[in-house]
């Protein structure tokens, strides 16, 4: 029996979640045969993977006008069964070619679109201009033509629906996490006497409201030290700046900007030294980082006003809301430390049940075979 083929449109490569999933479907989706088509190419030193066997058609060195070319031919041709989307981040000239081929060909009905936090909270964060508008008209376009959708948090494709009139069927595949889970010696006391540790963000975009953390930990300075991440996604240099000088200003040498980039052993070596992992994003963001510390037996604190909280909630985790640093003692704070440690060996089992490669194996495994069942009745 012939394979099915599965076209792959990731942007760029190197990255640590494409190249992730491309290792990971090569390895465990192997009843499928693969194709990844990727737009950019980047200089990611510590992102690298053995990808040497995959079929990857990178199309970096082509003009604007040659991908959209070489896209329409792989797009339209009758050698893939399935094109999976990785996110739909595109703006511009190229969101419109994408919006024109969808409406004057069948490619929605063969076009799973993998979801990325950034897709589905467009609406919410887009720029409050011209251009910021017609993209998002342009997203609706598409969006309401897919047949398949795939979102790691349910919920999620229910806002999807409520603001883009989504009528595609939903899956829940989703990407399995680029650094994998491993215990570590956390042997630290649990003693107010030693500084507690808090890491802040997981990149240096705005919209992790670095400086909203700042200040709600401002009243624990003295006792508390902050690795503050800002190396990755630095879309405002300015930003960068002002939150680096306020937390200089309010915590001195307690606070360490990360305004570099860090290899697995690196990052592996510094949440050891990590108490507490604290987001403010106002929507579903970092899951990769706060997966790797409930591994670990470390607090998260996440916003209660986003799907996330209630979702993770839901899986057995003890999710704290990041609305209530700006209130906790020291005394609160060593509690909940000792909580996090005693639920450690519980969170290992709901990680490896739920997040894991063999999970995240399993899951796909059932969604390709829904979809191909239904786009076999359809055809």
């Amino acid at each position: 029996m012939t394979q099915k083929h599965i076209l792959h449109l990731v942007t760029k490569l190197p990255d640590k979640y494409n190249g992730k999933f491309i290792e990971f479907s090569e390895k465990h989706l192997i009843e499928y045969q693969h194709t990844y088509v990727a737009l950019v190419s980047t200089d990611s030193v510590n992102e690298e993977r053995e990808l040497s066997g995959a079929n990857i058609v990178n199309l970096n060195n082509l003009s604007r006008l040659q991908k959209m070319k070489k896209l329409v031919k792989l797009f339209l041709s009758s050698e893939y069964d399935l094109v999976l989307f990785h996110g739909l981040s595109y703006t511009g000239p190229f969101l419109f070619f994408l919006a024109v081929l969808f409406k004057v060909s069948k490619l929605a009905e063969k076009t799973l679109w993998l979801t990325w936090g950034g897709d589905i909270y467009y609406f919410q964060n887009r720029p409050n201009t011209l251009s910021g508008y017609f993209n998002e008209v342009l997203r609706k376009s598409i969006i309401k033509k897919l047949f398949f959708t795939s979102s790691l948090i349910p919920a999620e494709s229910d806002l999807i629906k409520v603001n883009y009139d989504m009528k595609a069927i939903q899956f829940d595949g989703f990407y399995p996490n680029p650094v994998g889970y491993e215990d570590i010696d956390d042997e630290a006391p649990l003693t107010s006497s030693q500084k507690f540790t808090f890491m802040v963000g997981n990149s240096a975009d705005p919209q992790n409201n670095h400086l909203e953390m700042l200040q709600s930990l401002a009243h624990l300075q003295g006792n508390i030290k902050i690795y503050c991440v800002l190396s990755y996604a630095i879309v405002d240099r300015d930003y960068v700046n002002r939150v680096q000088a306020l937390g200089n200003e309010i915590f001195g040498n307690d606070f360490i900007p990360l305004t570099e980039f860090m290899n697995t052993s690196e990052y592996k070596r510094l949440i050891e030294r990590v108490d507490f992992s604290c987001y403010y994003h106002n929507r579903q963001q970092a899951l990769g980082n706060i997966f790797q510390f409930l591994y670990l037996g470390k607090a998260v604190f996440i916003r209660r006003d986003i799907l996330s909280f209630d979702f993770l909630q839901s899986l057995g985790f003890d999710i704290h809301d990041s609305n209530s640093l700006s209130i906790l003692t020291l005394e609160e704070l060593t509690e909940i430390k000792r909580n996090c440690l005693k639920d450690r060996e519980k969170n290992k089992m709901l990680m490896n049940d739920n997040f894991s490669d063999l999970a995240a194996s399993e899951k796909w495994t059932s969604v390709l075979r829904r979809v191909f069942a239904l786009l076999k009745k359809s055809s």
